[in-house]
């Protein structure tokens, strides 16, 4: 999208990563951790396994506030951690779960799913497919709070490539098991995610997709490191679970979405079309852009001021999400 090019100009305080950051800033990586559970006052966090197609156990961690009436109903938001399909875990985006569970009335559900080379492409998305599934059907009711509430709110999303996750998963709910579901997806969360692998852009993408190209290196994503995830993930570049943007049809996959775009980021573009398709579908979509900021720099630097900013744009956006009436 070439007018959003002047958005990769490096804000002056992330330019040169780490070097120009406020002295002492906390700086964090990806891994694969799991951590026992750290309580948090006036949270209720447990974990539990949901069974995969191939009886895997998916460990899912699930957090809601402990002081909610059982009467309320608690609508629902599925969570899939970002780290190129090969790493990032439970904690990787465990302190955005927190702050949402911790603000809103709202159960969150966050996803291990499996990771590549040792599971490549598919088992992660399929892995994060069967969740959705599974919360969506009776299955899943002895397992979540009573009052849980579809009608209330049902929301997929995720960053990086748990945005890339996202944004598949919600096409085949919509196409292939509708059926299957007590109740269709309602809203849309997808923060700084890929939709098409570059070698299958669709001609008639052609200038919308260009950060892919132009934004070559950079803290948090670079060329370089998306091949290497590519390579490790192995997913061919025209299945629609890899390119959801191949989709025949991206109509009816929620009432609602909200997408973060990242301005020094290569997946800028997708992130943006990804709004600009689903609105012109009918979906009421907000979008928040940030000028100057590499892929996923909440993540990597969450105290600094820009990361402060985000979080109550993204605290506002799943409000956006749950506001008005669900079909």
């Amino acid at each position: 999208m070439a007018e959003y090019r002047h958005l990769a100009t490096p804000h002056p305080q992330w330019e040169n990563f780490p070097h120009n950051l406020p002295p002492n800033t906390r700086i964090l990586g990806l891994n694969r951790d799991r951590l026992p559970i750290s309580p948090q006052s006036g949270l209720e966090l447990k974990e539990f396994d949901v069974p995969a197609r191939d009886r895997y156990p998916i460990r899912v961690r699930s957090y809601k506030q402990s002081t909610l009436e059982t009467r309320d109903a608690l609508p629902l938001l599925i969570y899939f951690h970002g780290g190129g399909f090969v790493t990032g875990g439970l904690e990787t985006d465990d302190g955005p779960c927190r702050d949402i569970a911790s603000n809103i009335p709202i159960l969150v559900l966050n996803v291990e799913y499996r990771l590549a080379p040792e599971h490549p492409f598919p088992v992660g998305f399929m892995d994060c497919l069967d969740v959705v599934l599974w919360a969506a059907s009776h299955k899943s009711q002895s397992t979540l709070p009573s009052n849980i509430s579809l009608d209330s709110g049902f929301i997929i999303g995720g960053t990086s490539a748990g945005a890339n996750f996202t944004f598949g998963i919600a096409h085949l709910v919509a196409q292939t098991h509708k059926s299957e579901l007590l109740h269709h997806l309602t809203g849309i969360l997808f923060l700084a995610g890929t939709i098409c692998h570059e070698d299958a852009r669709p001609a008639k993408y052609a200038d919308r997709i260009l950060s892919i190209d132009e934004v070559t290196s950079g803290p948090g994503l670079s060329k370089a490191s998306i091949k290497y995830f590519a390579d490790k993930y192995g997913a061919p570049p025209s299945d629609v679970r890899r390119s959801p943007l191949l989709f025949e049809s991206h109509a009816g996959l929620a009432q609602r979405a909200v997408v973060y775009a990242c301005g020094w980021d290569p997946r800028r573009d997708e992130t943006l079309l990804v709004e600009e398709i689903l609105r012109g579908e009918g979906v009421q979509t907000r979008k928040y852009i940030y000028p100057g900021l590499p892929h996923g720099f909440w993540g990597s630097c969450p105290d600094v001021e820009e990361s402060k900013a985000w979080k109550r744009d993204l605290l506002e956006g799943v409000e956006f999400l749950l506001s008005g009436e669900v079909a």
